[in-house]
């Protein structure tokens, strides 16, 4: 009992106090990614997104502002507590605790602290940005179509796909049958200084999406169909 109370404070503590819930912003985002989103959706009263490696329901997060306008969608991150976060102030979503690959299978995450941005999948991505030491847990890994299929949402339009899970981007949506669901706008991160020569750029422009936005690491594509 005095667990799940401690875990409730927690909650609101860093919804409603620390990131000041009641604080009407303007955008949500880190460098804005969810105005323009705002703005290519400003016709669509409704619509649907997944937001993979979702982090937070309302820090740095790129489908707030959607969902306050009704939106509804898939939240999931390799961190619990994030999932408890999207539980409580996003009910009606679905939110998933396990990452997301090209494969179903059981793999290393490495993290510093049970709620962060820059947890991984990726081994190599973390020696890169970690300072200190790096923890490391076992975790369920699905790919995209598998959760679509078990969600029972595999013959859902998707609006947004919205990918930040600090270097298995690309892992994402070798996972994903694009050319089913073909989302409107993808939005995923890209740590390459030349955008055009990343893989995840050839790959999107390959199933013919273009760039139409660019932030520090997110970037923008819009499906040409």
């Amino acid at each position: 009992m005095i667990k799940k109370i401690k875990k409730k404070i927690h909650i609101i503590h860093n919804i409603y106090f620390k990131h000041k819930f009641f604080l009407s912003r303007k955008s949500y985002s880190m460098d804005g990614e969810d105005l323009f989103i705002k703005n290519f959706f400003k016709n669509k009263k409704y619509g649907f997104y997944v937001d993979v490696g979702c982090y937070h329901p309302i820090h740095r997060n790129n489908t707030y502002l959607l969902h306050k306008k009704g939106w509804e969608g898939i939240n999931i991150d390799i961190h619990e507590f994030s999932i408890d976060l999207f539980n409580h102030l996003r009910p009606n979503d679905f939110n998933y605790n396990f990452a997301v690959s090209n494969k179903d299978e059981v793999i290393d995450m490495y993290f510093q602290k049970k709620l962060s941005q820059i947890s991984t999948i990726e081994k190599s991505q973390a020696e890169k940005v970690f300072q200190g030491n790096i923890q490391k847990s076992k975790i369920n890994s699905f790919t995209l179509d598998t959760v679509l299929k078990k969600t029972k949402l595999d013959n859902t339009n998707i609006d947004l796909l919205d990918i930040d899970v600090e270097g298995a981007d690309l892992k994402v949506l070798e996972g994903f049958s694009i050319e089913k669901f073909k989302p409107k706008l993808i939005c995923v991160e890209i740590h390459e200084k030349e955008i055009s020569k990343s893989e995840i750029f050839k790959y999107l422009t390959n199933y013919k999406y273009d760039l139409v936005w660019s932030g520090v690491f997110s970037h923008i594509f819009s499906s040409r169909a």
